[in-house]
């Protein structure tokens, strides 16, 4: 599989939207954040579920300024699969 299938496809514990479904941070749901409307969105671990929320709520991963500021606007999947894993890297370290 090559890092464009790679970030298409979803993870299996994370299908649907990023609005907590799972306990893995994906691609999809990175690209989501991204493109989240309010300024203080933020990629959060809540109750074993990463979730995109603009409250304060649970652990909190990334914002969507400090992901713009690690990719850009215009990420590639080869940029987004490595945020991917070391969100999901920084997770396990916290024995999530």
């Amino acid at each position: 599989m090559d890092s464009d299938e790679q970030a298409r496809t979803p993870n299996s514990e994370q299908s649907g939207s990023g609005h907590g479904s799972g306990s893995q941070v994906t691609v999809e749901i990175l690209r989501e954040l991204l493109s989240a409307g309010a300024a203080d969105a933020c990629l959060a671990l809540e109750a074993g579920r990463v979730r995109i929320t603009s409250d304060s709520g649970g652990l909190v991963l990334i914002s969507r300024k400090e992901l713009l500021d690690r990719v850009g606007t215009d990420p590639d999947a080869t940029a987004m699969i490595e945020q991917a894993d070391l969100l999901n890297t920084e997770i396990r370290l916290q024995g999530a």
